[in-house]
């Protein structure tokens, strides 16, 4: 009786849910998984790609951290962070902001656990990003890169060249380092003899110095097995938020292609990312703003056309990119790239940030691309392709909505909005749940539970 008694009993296992952009990036995700976090249901958020071209900022009370690659957890002493197989690791990048949290009164290094197989940025890795940037910008097809080496990294574990964390701790590591270093010496010369990219030796002597002192603190932290510490934790019944970098529209294979980012934004990469069955993914939460926003190079067809009014949204909505600092290009909000975003990711649950923000008494929204003059039924190849938009316009509601957190004190125009945004989307099967209404962790709002 004992034995059949064991026998039935379910195993009650942990979740992971994600939490990635649909637009193209910079829609306040950080802001997001801290408001998940506060319902205590998860224990940990993981990082599953990208690297620290990714850039999040966190406001706790008066204090504001803006992060890279530590995952957006940092500011909640009980939940542990987890770096992905799937990021690329800038250790210099890392340490500094381990440093920064610890003088903000945060030690997050006991709660940080990095997979042995996630890749090292290499102290080249940013001169070879800017050395393909020169290269592509004598063509006229530059991408707008951070710099941060991100791209080089994917290419040389692609490649099965590159540095993996673990590595650092095997006593051949020079050895890798070594061989790895004199390709892209190689490499680099390559690109000054053909394109006439200047090499600054002084500088990268200069980077090499700074990574190697960054690698002996990286060593210092809890190297190893991710994939098996985060079964074991979802094994004990603990639940797991898994944080997109970048967002869906700049998929390396779904984006804009090569207007993307180097790695797999969808929530599809969360098991390859990070070393998990499928089985356990539950819910997706998808974060957008209530205009659109992009930056680097590529068409960006809901661009705001007048641009008077574009830098009264980007001023308004401090569109400055927190890695870089590049001023973001404004739009209105894409509903037609918003449909594909939603198909591609299958989120189900949305988050609607800077819903505060409008600069203009009549806003558009796109509902359609065309293309040779024909109203498109799929998102096009590529968005060179689109020759001009199809808008909708409805009125706007101005500044009388900065800080409001119930939803009976919004404007009728912003909740005429919001019902619009619901019903173009109504045959997907999405909630929205929460709208944004200024930076700070209470400026927002529940709207349908």
């Amino acid at each position: 009786m004992a034995n059949k008694i064991l026998k039935n009993k379910k195993v009650k296992h942990g979740f992971i849910d994600a939490v990635v952009g649909l637009q193209w990036g910079d829609e306040g995700k950080g802001k997001n998984i801290d408001e998940l976090l506060s319902s205590g249901k998860y224990s940990a958020v993981a990082r599953f790609h990208g690297g620290a071209n990714a850039g999040h900022t966190i406001k706790f009370g008066d204090k504001t951290f803006i992060g890279h690659i530590v995952p957006s957890g940092c500011l909640r002493k009980k939940i542990e962070l987890y770096i992905g197989n799937g990021v690329v690791v800038d250790a210099v990048s890392l340490i500094a902001e381990i440093s920064q949290l610890k003088n903000l009164g945060f030690d997050v290094a006991p709660r940080l656990f990095i997979s042995n197989r996630a890749k090292l940025v290499s102290y080249f890795h940013p001169f070879l990003d800017q050395a393909d940037e020169y290269r592509r910008n004598k063509s006229g097809t530059k991408i707008g890169t951070t710099s941060r080496g991100i791209g080089p990294a994917y290419s040389d574990a692609r490649a099965r060249r590159g540095l993996l964390v673990g590595d650092m701790l095997l006593p051949d590591f020079e050895q890798r380092e070594s061989a790895l270093s004199e390709f892209h010496t190689n490499l680099l010369s390559m690109y000054k003899e053909k394109y006439g990219f200047e090499i600054d030796y002084g500088k990268i002597k200069e980077a090499k110095e700074k990574w190697q002192n960054a690698l002996k603190e990286l060593k210092k932290l809890q190297i190893c097995d991710l994939s098996s510490l985060i079964q074991k934790r979802l094994a004990e019944g603990k639940n797991i938020l898994a944080e997109g970098a970048q967002a869906i529209m700049l998929d390396i294979d779904f984006g804009d292609y090569p207007n993307v980012t180097s790695s797999n934004t969808l929530p599809a990469n969360v098991c390859l990312g990070l070393g998990v069955s499928h089985k356990y993914l539950r819910d997706v939460y998808g974060v957008i703003k209530a205009y659109t926003t992009k930056v680097g190079g590529g068409n960006f067809p809901a661009r705001i056309a007048d641009p008077a009014i574009e830098k009264l949204f980007q001023d308004a909505g401090n569109e400055f990119g927190a890695t870089t600092g590049r001023p973001r290009m404004c739009g209105w909000l894409d509903l037609f790239a918003l449909r594909y975003a939603i198909g591609l990711s299958g989120a189900n649950k949305i988050f609607i940030n800077k819903a505060d923000i409008c600069m203009s008494d009549k806003i558009k929204v796109v509902t359609g691309y065309k293309c040779n003059g024909k109203i498109g039924k799929e998102f096009p190849l590529y968005l060179s392709q689109v020759s001009s938009v199809v808008t909708e316009e409805i009125p706007g509601w101005g500044k009388t909505n900065f800080g409001v957190n119930d939803k009976k004190k919004i404007s009728k125009e912003l909740a005429s909005y919001l019902k619009y945004i619901k019903t173009k989307l109504s045959d997907l099967d999405v909630k929205i749940i929460s709208v944004g209404t200024g930076p700070d962790r209470n400026h927002f709002f529940n709207w349908e539970k």
